[in-house]
């Protein structure tokens, strides 16, 4: 039995062994996202000579695929730094990791993918621990939970299987991202894909499909968010990614963006409301903006910010009422 307990113990341990090496240095999306984070430590280094208040813009893979701080800095005078990872960690470990960025006197910039919730992934957890020296894990966004524990420890099988099978059975997409010949990371931390014929028909044929609010977790984590924020002395704002989706779903993005207006954060006007159906300004997902798309979007939301640009309940309660009145 003593036998069996030491087995069981030992497998445990080297187990646990195996998954965080795997995370830390195999998990191929894991280390596209952070050479995109060193890019961006470098830029923050550069701007942080000038002491001078940030706008640190956070999110998932809609905000690295988006946001250029060259163009903000060069045209607008906005001194940004793009902190948005991979939309699959989860919103709450996608903005503990743009957290590590911010000193006091900055702005956080929370970006809003329509219809994502407000949670963190065994991904997330992964991601967060590996890449942030301060141990996210025990304070502030991430909460400490023996699940949380549980998965660093544990692991996830699929994820190596899945990534085993790729291995094996097409070797040199492992991760679409980690070629250069479809990807770049520029100096200031902005990814620019490189479409094939395949995703170029594929976006061109293709709008993302909305779905009305579903706000669950969200009050809770902009309540801590707003938290963190004050007593750091930061300043919190949102806004709406655009996405390659039809102009009806204005009515459900105003409706989202108005929940978030009624919390007491500002949120930066955009007439589109995340609907921007030119194909043109889309790289290889509905969510990803093509070169000419995030430089143009990029020069929009810095003049905005310049502006103070942000949206007003009634606004936006003029924006549903219309739908409303149209559909009845």
């Amino acid at each position: 039995m003593k036998k069996l307990l030491s087995c069981i113990i030992l497998s445990t341990i080297l187990a646990s062994i195996v998954n965080r090496a795997y995370e830390h240095y195999l998990r191929p999306d894991s280390l596209f996202f952070s050479n995109c984070l060193e890019a961006s430590k470098k830029w923050a280094y550069e701007l942080r000579k000038k002491d001078e208040p940030c706008y640190v813009f956070a999110g998932g893979s809609e905000v690295r695929m988006s946001i250029e701080p060259s163009i903000m800095l060069d045209k607008y005078g906005v001194r940004a730094i793009n902190a948005g990872v991979q939309a699959g960690n989860g919103i709450r470990g996608n903005a503990q990791t743009a957290l590590s960025f911010l000193k006091k006197g900055d702005t956080l910039v929370l970006s809003y993918l329509p219809g994502s919730d407000a949670g963190i992934t065994h991904t997330g957890i992964h991601f967060c621990y590996t890449t942030d020296e301060s141990n996210t894990i025990k304070k502030e966004l991430i909460p400490y939970s023996f699940k949380n524990l549980s998965d660093l420890a544990c692991g996830s099988t699929t994820n190596y299987c899945i990534h085993l099978m790729r291995i094996l059975t097409r070797p040199h997409c492992i991760y679409r991202y980690t070629s250069a010949q479809n990807a770049s990371i520029t100096d200031s931390g902005r990814v620019e894909v490189f479409l094939n014929d395949e995703q170029n028909k594929s976006i061109i044929s293709s709008c993302k499909k909305s779905v009305e609010p579903n706000m669950d977790g969200w009050e809770n984590l902009i309540y801590e968010i707003k938290e963190i924020c004050k007593n750091r002395g930061v300043n919190f704002i949102m806004y709406m990614s655009r996405g390659h989706s039809h102009e009806s779903y204005r009515y459900i993005h105003a409706k989202q963006t108005l929940y978030f207006t009624e919390l007491g954060i500002p949120f930066i006007k955009d007439p589109y409301l995340g609907c921007w159906e030119n194909s043109n300004k889309y790289s290889d997902t509905a969510n990803h903006l093509s070169i000419e798309g995030g430089i143009e979007y990029s020069q929009f939301l810095a003049n905005q910010l310049n502006n103070r640009q942000f949206w007003t309940k009634s606004e936006l309660q003029q924006i549903i009422a219309s739908f409303n009145k149209t559909n009845m």
